[in-house]
């Protein structure tokens, strides 16, 4: 049985027997009010106009992370911006420009650095008419070399108010790398790339994919015949990614290696005092910012969790009615944040997706070994002995891989195909980012699934078995 729908739909869909609309009984007419009964409750349109009693922003844009600020907004990072700075500078002056790797824990400036001294180089550039390009992308949603190429193309093409000129798929990453050049060649006199999250570039194969794009831009003036400055800029996490190059990437990169690391309490604090501004005058309890930062330096030294903290903690006080953000807006929003979200989606989803989550689950808990990526055939001859037991709709492998693989969205696991060894194929594997029993107990929360807590030894005697067949033999 493989199609889903009749069991997912009472769980992800709305019940449209039951609604009520304006205007007749036409859900298509866009001029309908949708109400919640007839006992006189607001509608969705009166609630979406109702303004809000309280309202402590003056500009809620300055507490978004993802914000470009002015410079004079950054704080904390003087050193890696005058680095980054004197490395653009001789671009004003047709000179050439070094290649760079922005490097270090998450929220720590490198993005916000980059950026904001793009964006000053686009406009000085300007007034000397001059145009120069910033192609910036971020590599965690290609995931391959060719998709990222094309995302260049499309900066390009978006940049400059043409079409990209060649398809997403259907031609070569040679077409689509020769189309990049074009443009850089008609249309700019310089060229900055920037690659954020570039670990994540790694492919399916056994290569992380980000050592071709990295070969390939670093020799973009070569192999595109431009005449003007280009500067590849890679943005990782990982302090030793260099290492992680293979010889050819490393040959042809050669960048000037900037650390960021974790803003302490006192950054932190700066950081958000430039950002007061984003809320009306007196909205800040005095002691707001210091405990933000406070928790910031604690847990993490990141600005961009901080900044969001601050404006949840904003949000709350505005939810309640509130002219002031309190302290107590602050705690409570620290405690909405560090709730687990990955163990809350999976307590919301589906249960046929539940009992494809606890299969893998219960594959690497009952295993002997630590699996760190878990085989999804063994998971999938779990999930067929769940699902007898507690009597449960069986749905093909593809259904449940497909299952499983969802949850990648949402942070649950990630994964990947990997060989076996010369001449036993390629399987699916998943690893979890939380663990297993951690997964199990939350679904074990669910009613329908309580029960299986009594089943360790018969699960466990499952999984053991099918891990072992599955490591002597082809499964």
């Amino acid at each position: 049985m493989d199609d889903e729908s009749s069991t997912d739909q009472d769980a992800d869909s709305p019940d449209t027997s039951q609604m009520t609309f304006g205007k007749g009984s036409d859900p298509t007419d866009s001029s309908q009010e949708t109400t919640n009964d007839d006992s006189g409750g607001i509608s969705i349109r009166d609630r979406l106009q109702t303004e809000s009693s309280g309202g402590v922003f003056a500009n809620k844009d300055l507490v978004r992370s993802d914000t470009i600020i002015d410079e004079d907004r950054i704080v904390g990072r003087d050193d890696q911006l005058g680095r980054v700075v004197d490395n653009l500078k001789p671009v004003l002056q047709d000179e050439g420009i070094p290649d760079m790797l922005l490097s270090g824990p998450s929220g720590t400036g490198k993005s916000l650095i980059i950026h904001a001294v793009c964006k000053q180089i686009v406009e000085l550039c300007e007034s000397q008419d001059k145009t120069f390009g910033v192609l910036s992308i971020n590599c965690e949603g290609p995931k391959t070399a060719d998709r990222a190429v094309y995302r260049l193309v499309k900066a390009a093409a978006d940049d400059l108010g043409v079409e990209p000129g060649v398809p997403q798929t259907g031609v070569s990453t040679d077409q689509k790398l020769e189309r990049l050049y074009e443009l850089m060649r008609e249309h700019y006199e310089g060229v900055i790339f920037i690659l954020d999250e570039i670990d994540m570039l790694e492919g399916p194969y056994q290569e992380a994919e980000y050592n071709s794009l990295i070969y390939q831009l670093s020799r973009a003036r070569k192999l595109a015949d431009f005449d003007g400055p280009i500067s590849l800029t890679a943005i990782t996490n990982y302090a030793d990614f260099m290492k992680e190059l293979n010889s050819r990437a490393q040959s042809s990169y050669n960048p000037d290696d900037i650390f960021f690391d974790d803003y302490d309490a006192n950054q932190l604090r700066s950081i958000l005092k430039m950002r007061r501004d984003a809320f009306e005058p007196d909205a800040l309890a005095g002691d707001v910012i210091p405990l933000v930062a406070a928790l910031g330096s604690h847990t993490h030294g990141d600005a961009r969790k901080a900044i969001d903290l601050l404006r949840w903690a904003g949000e709350l006080a505005e939810r309640r009615g509130g002219n002031t953000v309190t302290e107590n807006d602050v705690r409570e929003a620290q405690e909405k944040y560090t709730e687990n979200r990955r163990l809350r989606h999976i307590s919301g989803i589906s249960t046929q997706k539940k009992l494809a989550i606890y299969a893998v689950a219960a594959t690497g808990h009952y295993t002997k070994e630590r699996l760190e990526w878990i085989p999804a055939g063994p998971a999938f001859k779990t999930y067929q002995f769940i699902a007898d037991t507690m009597d449960m709709d069986q749905y093909s492998r593809e259904t449940f891989v497909n299952h499983v693989t969802e949850q990648s969205t949402y942070g649950v696991l990630e994964f990947d195909r990997r060989g076996k060894g010369r001449g036993r194929g390629v399987h699916m594997y998943f690893s979890l980012s939380e663990d297993p029993e951690t997964i199990m107990e939350t679904i074990r929360e669910d009613s329908r699934f309580e029960d299986l807590a009594h089943e360790n030894a018969t699960i466990g005697a499952v999984v053991s078995e099918r891990l072992t067949r599955f490591r002597n033999q082809n499964y």
